[in-house]
């Protein structure tokens, strides 16, 4: 063997490290290969001699350096797969090229830090996080609907394993489980219920790794609480939420709390990244009797106080929040805030309070409670937040409401909603909006209508507001609220408001200080006329909408303007234009539309958030055969496909957010 040979190595001079690396001069640092053991020294020399000795003239070919390789390799075994990192300083000094350009670049390798010499991490996952989240959001959302060619949506996922991969994550964000089990389901699997919830379990559990993607969990509505089988699905949804740490919001499940501890209330309560979450308080048959005996406070017992405030430290999280009592529930007082002196600080309260235990609470929603639990005192000292919605609560008055707007924690507020609190004045309205000067949404619902009060002195604009941008008005009785606003309005009281929903515009008066329409009825309003002999109830939409339209035709048969044209005093002709409903250049818009899609009122209420009507019904109801012409990766043809696809019909689930609460 000649000099040359001796200090040159070909890429077919491969050798091994104690990690079961293979050095690759290449690319000047060692390859991974699948070795169970260290390679000896006795080994290593017998290898490196005898690469020498073949190829003695210089660098052998790429393809002799793979087979080397597999030489080396197969003469051990494999099985294990060692670290992909590697740095030229961890060299062996014997093996460095002395004359070759290869140690210029070993040097400069030197000066580096540990890096891959193979990754196989997809260019997506390269980019920057709202980069690559918003490209696999749009890429699931593609495929769950089917958009595109087959081969874009199906076969793409099949042939590139890392989309597979990263896209697991985005499809596990959302689970929605809707509709009752199919028989075929029940019958395959021989259980009465949960199937699909008891599958989602096991796949939940056996694979963690996508249980902590999930975010949002969507499960079967209960048709009956009281019934063991309904008790039976509550544990099983208890387990799943379990399984899930980092989930944040359960939706389309509401349960009944009764004071009493049920585990999915528990494992809610232990879920440390929740976002939202809806109490449904319920009765409890020792407070009932207690109740008739004596009177608040004190009908809770010191156990059901803190068992019910310990649910809430966990969640250090939560940003949405909704009290509501479908019945005869009871929340004392000290439950909704503290009331007890501090002795340490005078001027700080103490208790069981559960909305000073929420440091992110944002947005709070207290519906139906009787005046013992929720009162003015209890409106004064609640946390500071973003979005508040009071609603059938008879605690709560007139001056309860002008004393909240003057308190510190009341600044923050971006929207408030009053519904069915029967406020008396409209002085109180009117101190609300003047001094909350961030509130960007106001929304008022109830019968009567609030009037000026006997010798108050009347300045216009009487209701005003600088920063309200969206405005709810619905009196149902017809009264001066309506005109007062109009006033108000038209005296610029509302110099950024840009939508006016007014259901009960009796007169016309809201209607014609926004822009003008020509259409504001809807094509669902022409099915069919509305009754005569059973009318609509108060606050009807369908009903609202044909007044306005009404008005607006109404106008259009009505000379509003005369422009006569003249020449020398003599007068040629004259033009009559019709009318119009409305005022040129307002930047207001006047709507009509319901919170929720269908709905016959404008403002969301709880019977759209609890209500399992929508679930129940199946006349538009998806099968899975729009799915069936998308393919099932270039195989499945005719009957094949369609059966792959489809699946027992079930509702299309349509989700309230809380949000459309504010």
């Amino acid at each position: 063997m000649d000099g040359m040979a001796k200090d040159r190595l070909g890429p077919s001079d491969a050798v091994s490290n104690k990690a079961g690396q293979l050095w690759d001069p290449t690319i000047g640092a060692y390859r991974a290969q699948r070795l169970p053991i260290s390679l000896s020294k006795s080994s290593v020399a017998a290898s490196v001699d005898g690469k020498m000795n073949g190829n003695a003239n210089g660098y052998a070919s790429p393809r002799s350096s793979i087979s080397s390789y597999k030489s080396v390799g197969s003469s051990i075994g494999s099985s294990a797969t060692a670290s992909t990192y590697s740095s030229a300083s961890s060299l062996p000094p014997a093996l460095l090229p002395r004359n070759s350009n290869l140690s210029g670049q070993m040097r400069a390798r030197s000066k580096l830090s540990l890096r891959p010499i193979f990754s196989r991490r997809s260019k997506i996952a390269e980019l920057p996080d709202v980069l690559s989240t918003g490209f696999m959001r749009a890429f699931v959302y593609k495929q769950s609907m089917g958009q595109g060619s087959s081969q874009a949506n199906v076969s793409a996922p099949g042939r590139h394993r890392q989309y597979r991969i990263l896209t697991s994550e985005y499809r596990y964000e959302k689970v929605h489980i809707v509709g009752s089990d199919s028989k075929e389901h029940i019958k395959k699997f021989k259980t009465k219920t949960g199937v699909r919830l008891k599958l989602l379990r096991r796949t939940l559990r056996e694979r963690s790794f996508l249980a902590q993607h999930v975010r949002e969990l969507k499960v079967p509505r209960l048709n009956n609480e009281g019934d063991p089988v309904a008790r039976d699905t509550i544990n099983i949804v208890a387990s799943i939420v379990m399984a899930c740490p980092n989930l944040e919001r359960l939706v389309g499940f509401p349960t009944i709390y009764g004071h009493g501890f049920d585990r999915l209330t528990h494992a809610l309560s232990t879920r440390l990244r929740l976002k939202e979450h809806l109490w449904l308080i319920g009765e409890n048959a020792a407070i009932t009797n207690r109740s008739q005996k004596q009177l608040a406070p004190g009908l809770m017992d010191p156990e059901q106080k803190a068992s019910f405030a310990n649910y809430h430290n966990g969640w250090s999280r939560l940003t949405t929040l909704f009290l509501h009592s479908p019945g005869q529930g009871i929340l004392e007082k000290d439950i909704f805030i503290n009331t007890k002196k501090n002795a340490d600080h005078p001027l700080m309260l103490r208790g069981p309070g559960i909305l000073h235990r929420l440091p992110s609470l944002k947005n709070l929603c207290i519906s139906n409670f009787d005046m013992d639990d929720f009162d003015d005192f209890t409106l004064q000292h609640l946390p500071p937040l973003h979005s508040l919605r009071l609603q059938d609560l008879e605690g709560v008055t007139f001056w309860g409401l002008s004393e909240y707007s003057r308190t510190r924690n009341a600044f923050s507020l971006r929207s408030l909603s009053l519904v069915n609190l029967d406020i008396t004045y409209i002085s109180a309205i009117s101190n609300l909006l003047l001094h909350l000067k961030n509130l960007k949404r106001f929304t008022l619902v109830q019968d009567s209508s609030p009037e000026v009060a006997e010798g108050e002195l009347v300045i216009q604009p009487l209701i005003a507001s600088h920063q309200l941008e969206y405005l709810h008005w619905e009196i149902i009785v017809p009264g001066t609220a309506n005109l007062n606003l109009a006033a108000s309005i038209k005296a610029r009281g509302f110099p950024r408001l840009r939508t006016l929903r007014a259901p009960a515009d009796h007169h016309g008066f809201l209607q014609a200080l926004c822009k003008p329409r020509a259409q504001v009825e809807l094509p669902s309003d022409w099915a069919s006329p509305i009754p005569t002999r059973n009318p609509l109830p108060p606050g009807s939409l369908r009903f609202a909408r044909n007044a306005a339209q009404q008005r607006v035709e109404e106008a259009w048969t009505t000379v509003q303007f005369k422009v006569t044209v003249e020449e020398d005093g003599v007068l040629h002709e004259v033009f009559d234009l019709n009318g119009f409903v409305g005022e040129i250049g307002s930047r207001i818009t006047y709507s009509l539309e319901p919170d929720v899609p269908g709905s016959d009122f404008a403002l969301v209420d709880f019977a759209d958030l609890v209500g399992g009507g929508s679930e129940a019904d199946v006349r538009e109801g998806c099968s899975g055969w729009w799915n069936s012409g998308v393919g099932g990766g270039g195989n499945a043809v005719g009957d094949d496909r369609e059966r792959r696809w489809s699946h027992a019909e079930r509702p299309r689930w349509r989700q309230v957010e809380l949000m459309k609460f504010f």
